[in-house]
């Protein structure tokens, strides 16, 4: 007997006939696992192809543990305008000074992660890519790395305090605004009554946690500025502080510091980071930078975290894109070598290195605020995982950081209370004692960014206040006893430092 059957042409057709039917079925069971998918995406975030790009957008990990629904956040500025600043000129984040680029839903420094919900969140780039203009009719150069000098991170969080707080901070109100700015979805209806009294309540708790930050006797943060560790005291590390009974003296909450610049971070291994130099490992300090911008320990994205250090770690610092008088700098030169380059250059026995404050003499206050008890509670906070903290110490002064790139790093000292660097070559006592922050007109001149208290600005600089203080930095070690012409000569020069040039 035959082991094969031949079929008959009916047989043949029929068979034909169902295999095809469970090709259509399978190819639309496909259609609708993918369709579900698109409407309720796995977790995962936005990636992008471009370094550059994934440093401006990519995900830390912030937007898992403290997402925000990102087309709630697209309309928050529209449903409340006025919460936002009085000088705004347009109904978006760019009020508070964020750089909003074509094709992207939030500003640079945000990232998305697909989940039921679209979720955005802040990452490390937001305190870290600045702006330049020639004039306020030039178009602004984008510099990633640099500090944020137009951004008023505190402005922005409070804004978004102020709308949690409003009664019209509900799902009724924000589809509708969704509906309205066309980019409602399905599924947003049903979800958004279920997140945004959730999304409320989170924004209404950490504005009571961060109560601090908007006391009116308190010197405001401003553009360009952040409070490095405060705010870990009373958030991520309030259970530790709770534990020991330990109680946070106020004179240890004005650690208020300028935005700082992060390229050429290979370079910078072994240094003592932060402006306290409290840290000597470049991988802790982005680790801390990220728990800083939201992310916890257990939800860094450390695939991701990493890439953009690599990234960093080679980044040369930003040409300087104006005209430069190259004689007045080669002058400049061995003014540098004189004044600068012990302290301040990759080749000097000095930098990288902490000096006492009572040898430098600047404000105290970033000091004052990282604390023994800061330090057990960063180590306990982040004990069993590969990264822990081990690196992390108290000093007692500020480390002397290089200067490439220092043209885009206005204005100076630690906590940004000296304008130019032409004011910092200035003895202390003459220094402005008020100027405006936040603006990205470029003063060639004087290297720093155009300030003029009688501009009108909402904000302003106040070197009397408690943390402000412009003082420090001063005398024939640091420059200031120098002639104008060889100041002008030396500020020639530093804007063409990289980093890389002097012997």
């Amino acid at each position: 007997m035959d082991s094969f059957k031949r079929l008959t042409l009916e047989e043949s057709r029929a068979e034909a006939g169902r295999f095809a039917r469970g090709c259509g079925l399978a190819l639309a069971v496909a259609g609708a696992i993918l369709f579900v998918l698109n409407l309720i995406p796995p977790d995962r975030p936005v990636d992008y192809k471009d370094d550059r790009e994934h440093f401006f957008y990519g995900s830390i990990g912030a937007d898992i543990a403290g997402g925000l629904p990102l087309k709630a956040m697209q309309v928050l500025p529209r449903v409340f305008p006025e919460y936002l600043p009085k000088s705004a000129k347009s109904t978006d984040y760019s009020a508070f000074g964020f750089i909003q680029e074509a094709g992207h839903a939030m500003p640079i420094g945000f990232s998305v992660r697909r989940r039921v919900l679209d979720f955005t969140s802040i990452t490390c780039s937001v305190c870290l890519t600045g702006s330049v203009r020639a004039s306020a009719e030039a178009k602004p150069i984008i510099v990633p790395a640099m500090p944020a000098n137009t951004v008023d991170l505190i402005g922005f969080f409070s804004f978004l305090f102020q709308c949690a707080a409003d009664e019209r901070f509900n799902a009724e109100t924000l589809t509708a605004a969704m509906r309205e700015a066309g980019i409602d979805g399905p599924l947003d209806g049903p979800v958004y009554r279920f997140v945004v009294p959730r999304f409320k309540s989170a924004l209404l708790a950490r504005a009571a946690r961060v109560q601090f930050l908007f006391d009116p006797s308190r010197a405001r943060v401003g553009p360009g500025r952040v409070d490095t560790f405060d705010t870990f005291k009373v958030e991520q590390f309030a259970y530790y502080y709770k534990l020991h009974d330990e109680r946070i003296s106020p004179d240890e909450m004005y650690g208020v510091v300028d935005f700082p610049s992060v390229w050429n971070q290979a370079k910078r291994e072994g240094l003592n980071l932060h402006w306290d130099g409290n840290n000597t490992s470049v991988r802790e300090r982005n680790f801390s930078a990220a728990i800083g911008a939201g992310a916890e320990p257990p939800t860094i994205d450390i695939d991701r975290l990493f890439r953009k250090e690599r990234w960093l770690a080679t980044l040369p610092p930003p040409a300087y894109p104006f005209a430069v008088d190259r004689a007045l700098a080669e002058r400049g030169e061995p003014i540098y070598r004189q004044k600068c380059y012990r302290c301040h250059d990759f080749g000097g026995e000095k930098v990288g290195q902490v000096f006492p404050l009572a040898a430098i003499g600047t404000d105290r206050s970033r000091l004052d605020s990282y604390t023994p008890f800061l330090l057990d509670a960063q180590k306990d906070y982040t004990k069993g995982y590969f990264w822990s903290f081990r690196h992390f110490r108290k000093t007692d002064g500020y480390a002397s950081h290089p200067l490439d790139g220092v043209w885009a790093r206005a204005p100076y000292l630690h906590n940004g209370s000296v304008p130019t660097m032409w004011d910092l070559l200035t003895p202390e006592a003459a220094r402005p004692k008020t100027f405006t922050v936040g603006g990205d007109i470029y003063d060639q001149k004087n290297m720093g960014f155009v300030h003029d208290v009688s501009s009108g600005s909402a904000h302003v600089y106040d070197t009397t206040l408690r943390g402000n203080s412009n003082r420090g930095h001063t005398g024939p070690a640091y420059g200031t006893d120098l002639g104008d012409d060889d100041k002008r000569a030396l500020i020639e020069y530093l804007k063409t430092y990289d980093g890389g040039s002097s012997k």
